[in-house]
């Protein structure tokens, strides 16, 4: 292909995924006051703005550049601090007018606002914008160096669309370096990106690169195959932009193999589309390519009108690359034509600019030095920061560590403690046990001493009394000569012994279990008690009850009663008291009662054995009702007895019989 073709049609492509990468992030809500006329203002947000810039920034680039300094100012008057993306586009208006220059220069500024601001994706856009400026004047190395660093930073925000147009770039860097292998690898890649986040444009201008790639090798059919494939997606999602693209490429092809008729045929569609959606750089590259193909059919007048024509385009965009390339043209219609003059003048200003652009070279390293120092200074800066997040991790593990210690050390204290507790639990259920056997075997003992004691009782008192009466009766049996008198006194002597033998089994039925108690309650027979006592003039008894309205169950008042009787035993036998005093008090929950007596006292550690087992026999019984009993006794000083029964049993109201 000529040069013309090639220049054009790469710088196009440049520029349009430079515009994508420009794209991205847009500050919202921030506006300013303009002046619509002297009679009112109108309130217009920056965001409008920059959106009506980028509508007009390939027509009318100035205009563009003018509206965006409008929106900086809008967002100064918000006190904004971002303005990364706003430069970015300036340094777009001049890099599409080719002044590298003054695109270098806001793309620095850029790059300065989004890494003060940790900007990741606007980093991408810069980096990006900056390898197309150096691509464009023949810096490939630059280029590459940040187009790598665009796609790192892409990668890292995870922006699958920006990384794609990064790709399609690089795919053109290695075109222009004939390395068509690497350039289909970046391209397809461009291709799969594009697929995954539904990119039709994206995907249009990634089949047009592969049919740049393709018609550079000469490969007629799959240029025109991946031509054809661009348009048809072009033209099914209405994008015009890229339709156009697409036939300047597909007529350039069509021009660089001499077939004038198709080329001419696709540089006047895309000349039509230009005007349609008012792309003036578009137009002036068709209405170029048209005086091309005018010249190599020797219509010179047509030639010559349709580049002068793109010359004042040229100019209006203050594009030095198309007008250096108009003023080429021209001085080859010129000197076809005859005008030697003319084509030497046009190829003296197309030597000037095109040397204005190269003399720019040694202002772009200058930038290049200076932003690679600036990257250098925010890397270490990185590195600074990435030190000081590790060493809070540090501090933030050994904190974590020392917590996950503190918590498996109160947990290991818990545990032991629930298991100190649960020791003390095995020993207080193995009290509770042995408590209840001791008190088992107590109540046992006892029945035994109690069974052992009724058993003296008939032996010694009503088993004497009735072997006195058999004797008696034996007598009279044998000795039937006996006296009347001797058989009178005889019978009389029986008769008394069977009186006291029942007077006897009186005594100790009563003594069981009174009937008095059965039929009056407890405090009835104690009363009866005190009287039979109180009769022996040898102890005064008195009882004392209060809030009895109602009795006790019986077996309450059965341990009762026989622990006031087994009290009173011990005073008479050996106690030696003149005194016995009985006290009870019952209340909703419990019955108290309280013995006194006035005698010699004893020794409590002595009293199981001493006083014979009655203590223990009288505590067994309280107990087993969980009942309390205290002993309060000292030598010479007499005793008190106290028991504290709870009135876990139903209360019985008695009916006198």
């Amino acid at each position: 292909m000529d040069d013309l073709f090639v220049n054009l049609i790469r710088l196009r492509l440049l520029l349009f995924f430079m515009l994508l990468a420009s794209l991205s992030g847009f500050a919202q809500n921030a506006t300013i006051r303009i002046a619509v006329d002297s009679s009112k203002n109108i309130e217009i947000s920056a965001d409008s703005l920059i959106n009506t810039a980028i509508k007009i920034l390939y027509a009318y680039p100035d205009s563009a550049r003018s509206i965006i300094f409008q929106a900086i100012t809008a967002d100064s008057i918000n006190e904004k601090s971002n303005h990364s993306k706003n430069f970015n586009l300036l340094g777009t208006t001049y890099n599409i007018q080719n002044n590298h220059g003054q695109a270098l220069n806001y793309y620095h500024k850029a790059l300065i606002n989004a890494q003060q601001n940790n900007d990741t994706l606007r980093l991408g856009a810069i980096y990006n914008n900056i390898g197309v400026v150096y691509f464009s004047i023949g810096n490939y190395k630059d280029a590459m160096d940040y187009y790598l660093k665009a796609l790192e930073r892409y990668k890292l925000s995870g922006s699958k669309k920006e990384a794609a147009s990064v790709y399609n770039n690089i795919g053109l860097l290695f075109n222009e370096l004939e390395n068509s292998e690497k350039a289909s690898i970046n391209f397809q890649y461009a291709l799969e990106n594009y697929k995954l986040v539904g990119d039709s444009i994206g995907i249009s201008a990634a089949l047009n690169n592969k049919g740049l790639m393709f018609a550079k090798k000469m490969n007629t059919d799959s240029a025109h195959h991946y031509f054809d494939k661009a348009i048809e997606i072009s033209k099914r999602n209405n994008n015009i932009y890229g339709l156009c693209d697409s036939y300047i490429e597909k007529a350039g092809f069509y021009l660089h193999m001499d077939n004038t008729a198709d080329a001419k045929k696709y540089y006047n569609l895309s000349r039509i589309l230009s005007q349609s959606i008012i792309q003036p750089y578009q137009e002036a590259t068709s209405m170029l390519g048209l005086a091309k193909v005018m010249l190599k059919e020797g219509d010179i007048n047509t030639a010559l009108d349709e580049a002068s024509a793109a010359l004042e385009i040229g100019k209006q965009l203050n594009n030095q690359v198309l007008q250096y390339e108009c003023h080429k043209v021209l001085s080859q219609i010129y000197e076809e034509n005859g005008s030697l003059d003319k084509s030497l003048q046009h190829f003296r200003q197309y030597v000037t600019m095109k040397d204005e652009l190269l003399n720019q070279t040694v202002l772009h390293q200058i930038y290049n030095l200076e932003i690679n120092t600036l990257s250098q200074a925010n890397a270490l800066q990185q590195l600074q920061i990435e030190s000081q997040v590790l060493s809070i991790s540090k501090k933030n593990n050994l904190l974590l560590f020392i917590g996950v210690s503190f918590l498996m050390a109160i947990i290991g204290i818990y545990l032991l403690y629930l298991n100190y507790r649960h020791i003390q639990q095995v020993k207080l259920q193995q009290a509770i046990i042995d408590l209840s056997e001791k008190k088992s075997r107590d109540a046992v003992a006892a029945e035994i001493q109690e069974r052992q004691r009724i058993g003296r009782e008939l032996h010694d008192g009503l088993g004497q009394i009735l072997s006195v009466a058999r004797l008696n009766l034996s007598v009279l049996h044998q000795k039937k000569k006996l006296t009347d008198s001797r058989k009178e006194e005889l019978f009389d002597t029986t008769f008394k012994s069977i009186d006291q033998a029942f007077n006897e089994l009186r005594n100790i039925s009563h003594n069981l279990a009174p009937a008095l108690l059965s039929e009056k309650g407890l405090v009835e027979a104690l009363k009866n008690l005190s009287d039979l006592v109180n009769k022996t003039n040898h102890l005064h008894m008195q009882v004392e009850a209060f809030g009895f309205a109602t009795d006790l169950d019986s077996l309450s008042e059965h341990t009762l009663y026989r622990a006031i009787q087994e009290l009173l035993n011990n005073v008479i036998k050996h106690a030696k008291a003149s005194l016995f005093t009985v006290q009870l008090i019952k209340s909703e929950k419990e019955v108290t009662l309280m013995v006194e007596d006035n005698g010699r006292g004893f020794n409590i550690n002595e009293a199981g054995t001493g006083n014979g087992g009655g203590i223990s026999n009288i505590k067994s019984r309280v107990e087993n009702l969980n009942g309390s009993m205290h002993v309060d006794s000292l030598v010479d000083r007499g005793t008190i007895v106290s028991i504290v029964i709870p009135l876990k049993y139903n209360n019985v109201t008695r009916k006198d019989h």
